[in-house]
């Protein structure tokens, strides 16, 4: 209401235009009361005065303006409405009515037609501000409000979009615009807003989010590219490891860098040392990775922890066959049987087995 406490102070240079028959001290008087009032924030007081008000200055149209802020302020809309309109009428037909006192009156109808949910009639009132006021972007921003709250997610843009051409550099609006694209899923215009953000504000953690939420959500080697790029910039910024280590290790993984994701791996087990399930998952990573002595020791950890879990000793098979280690790869086939419930084959009897020769 900061707005609509100004205009009522700049009010008083105004009084001439709509005091042709009325005695300017009075008016004067009535100003002064009225700002009070106003100032005081006693809208019933706006309310109560107003009849003793019309008695002494009956021709004065700023009165119908007053008693729509007070009415507004009570919630009561569709009087506000009611009185903004017809102060709004009155100072059409007067050329000298004051700018400040017509941007207010268009202002507070365009929010009490929002609060009815009437929508045209506020978009209208809107626009008209905004001839008057057109580099006011908080106003902007509430028309394309009333565009998202009616659900209509392409005006929300569209009405965004022109804010932004005359202010490029409004963060706000370009925040507002990116989240809306990622609504609609037009990842390819988030990535660009959210861009714009990180140029603007290069240590910001939440628009690398946004930004690499936006790039993996394209699904596109491209676009888990640049999402792992931002979530490494997030981690060197400070951000959560724990929370953004994961998605590093899902990325690496969609792009088969599997050195990156081994990296991502050491770096959780390091923080998060009793959850075996990080062993598990960088076991996996370095039998993709080829470090088979690495993934048989992880797959050893967590099979003491969860010893009936069969694919880690499938796992631990696959890195042992591939080591050349065909005994120990052939007791974790036998476990996975086990554990399955599958019948385990009897040694052949008729295999000779020689003992060692222990040297002296």
């Amino acid at each position: 209401m900061k707005k609509i406490i100004f205009a009522l102070a700049l009010s008083v240079f105004s009084f001439a235009a709509f005091a042709q028959q009325d005695d300017p001290a009075k008016i004067n008087q009535w100003i002064d009361t009225y700002n009070q009032l106003n100032i005081a924030k006693d809208w019933n007081g706006m309310l109560q005065q107003a009849g003793k008000c019309q008695t002494e200055v009956p021709s004065w149209q700023l009165l119908n303006y007053y008693k729509g802020i007070a009415s507004f302020n009570l919630k009561a809309y569709d009087d506000a409405e009611a009185f903004l309109s017809i102060f709004i009428e009155q100072s059409k037909t007067n050329a000298d009515v004051d700018k400040t006192n017509m941007s207010g009156a268009y202002l507070l109808r365009a929010d009490s037609y929002s609060q009815q949910k009437k929508t045209q009639e506020a978009l209208s009132d809107y626009n008209e501000y905004l001839k008057l006021n057109p580099s006011d972007n908080q106003i902007a921003l509430k028309k394309a409000n009333v565009y998202y709250n009616s659900g209509d997610i392409d005006g929300y843009i569209a009405a965004l979009s022109t804010a932004i051409t005359a202010d490029p550099q409004n963060k706000t609006l370009l925040e507002n615009r990116a989240n809306a694209y990622a609504k609609q899923q037009k990842w390819a215009e988030a990535v660009i807003d959210y861009t714009t953000l990180v140029g603007m504000e290069p240590t910001n953690q939440v628009y690398y989010d946004s930004r690499a939420f936006a790039s993996y959500s394209q699904n596109t080697l491209q676009g888990y590219t640049m999402a792992i790029a931002d979530y490494n910039k997030i981690i060197e910024l400070g951000g959560d490891k724990a929370k953004y280590l994961p998605y590093l290790t899902q990325l690496n993984a969609a792009v088969k860098d599997y050195k990156a994701e081994v990296d991502a791996w050491n770096q959780l087990v390091e923080i998060q040392p009793d959850n075996e399930n990080n062993l598990y998952r960088r076991g996996l990573a370095k039998l993709n990775n080829k470090d088979y002595k690495g993934a048989v020791a992880d797959m050893d950890k967590f099979i003491v922890k969860q010893p009936k879990n069969e694919n880690a000793y499938k796992i631990r098979a696959t890195a042992k066959t591939k080591l050349g280690d065909k005994k120990g790869a052939q007791e974790d086939a036998i476990k996975i049987m086990e554990l399955e419930g599958k019948p385990v084959p009897k040694a052949n009897p008729n295999t000779k087995t020689t003992t060692p020769v222990k040297k002296k």
